[in-house]
């Protein structure tokens, strides 16, 4: 596979998670262009090979149980072109810094994707959001590569999405994102987000190993007031706890195991079901090989 790109072998998913959750994938590579995606896809179509795309591993549960298959990430997708008021950004770019590059040439729509850890593809997939926000918002068209391995381009009205949600999910991989931009007060953005950033650092255990929110917030209460109401802050199963800094963060305390995340995760939603009838859906990806 080495002709498709860079290829390491037996690699810990731990290293790529922000959980530091995750088993050892036979192979991990990260292919130099689209051409050579391409071929790597078709290749893994042909020899019936499981694989699975990551980013940045923000939003990601991972399965800790030997992968034997290719984990794929697009980190050499990282070109920025800015025409107009359009920017189209490679997929394994970091949010925080395309809004940082947006900075320097006045354009702030776009500044509250720097407060998610994640990258551009990722985050378009998912349709990330934070603030009231989300990325879709802003989206005009998406270049994929479909599971054949044949890339397209979508205009944003040929994709399905709604709240953490798109219909490119399982069905495409996001090569890069065309999006319209709008000028605003940089010097202002900026301290907005210094001060939504201090809030953030004072609400939540960003100092601890985690994939940020656990649960999406139903329309009734926010999922932290439920699982406070329910006695959950500060429980754990075995290396995995309930923070008690914000109680819709599970944190890696001590060498966590995918299974005591897990059962964690269903001890909540039971507990919550059963109290006020309310069923709490888990909003980071739960990646477990056997399901691929």
């Amino acid at each position: 596979m080495n002709e498709f790109g860079k290829v390491l072998e037996n690699v810990s998913l731990k290293d790529y998670s922000t959980f530091k959750i995750g088993g050892i994938t036979k192979y991990l590579v990260k292919p130099y262009s689209e051409e050579k995606l391409s071929k790597l896809i078709k290749y893994l179509n042909k020899n019936k090979t499981k694989y699975y795309i990551i980013g940045n591993g923000s939003g990601l549960i991972i399965d800790d149980n030997f992968f034997n298959g290719v984990i794929i990430k697009l980190d050499y997708f990282k070109d920025i072109k800015y025409q107009d008021n359009l920017v189209t950004v490679g997929s394994g770019v970091i949010l925080s810094n395309f809004v940082n590059d947006n900075f320097k040439y006045g354009y702030t729509n776009l500044a509250f994707l720097s407060m998610i850890p994640g990258t551009i593809g990722g985050a378009v997939v998912v349709n990330a959001g934070c603030y009231g926000d989300e990325i879709i918002n802003y989206v005009k068209k998406v270049k994929v590569l479909d599971k054949a391995g044949n890339i397209k381009i979508l205009d944003k009205n040929e994709i399905s999405y709604g709240y953490r949600y798109t219909t490119l999910k399982d069905k495409y991989i996001v090569l890069e994102t065309t999006f319209i931009l709008k000028k605003g007060d940089v010097l202002k953005t900026k301290e907005w987000l210094k001060e939504q950033n201090n809030k953030r650092i004072n609400a939540q255990p960003l100092d601890k190993f985690s994939v940020g929110s656990i649960f999406r917030n139903p329309e009734e209460h926010p999922a932290w007031v439920l699982i406070d109401k329910i006695g959950m802050r500060g429980k754990t199963v075995g290396g995995a706890l309930v923070s008690s800094k914000h109680a819709n963060f599970i944190v890696n305390e001590k060498d966590a195991s995918f299974k005591d995340v897990i059962e964690l995760i269903n001890i909540i939603k039971k507990k919550v079901k059963d109290k006020y009838e309310i069923s709490l859906v888990v909003e980071p990806t739960i990646l477990r090989w056997d399901e691929l």
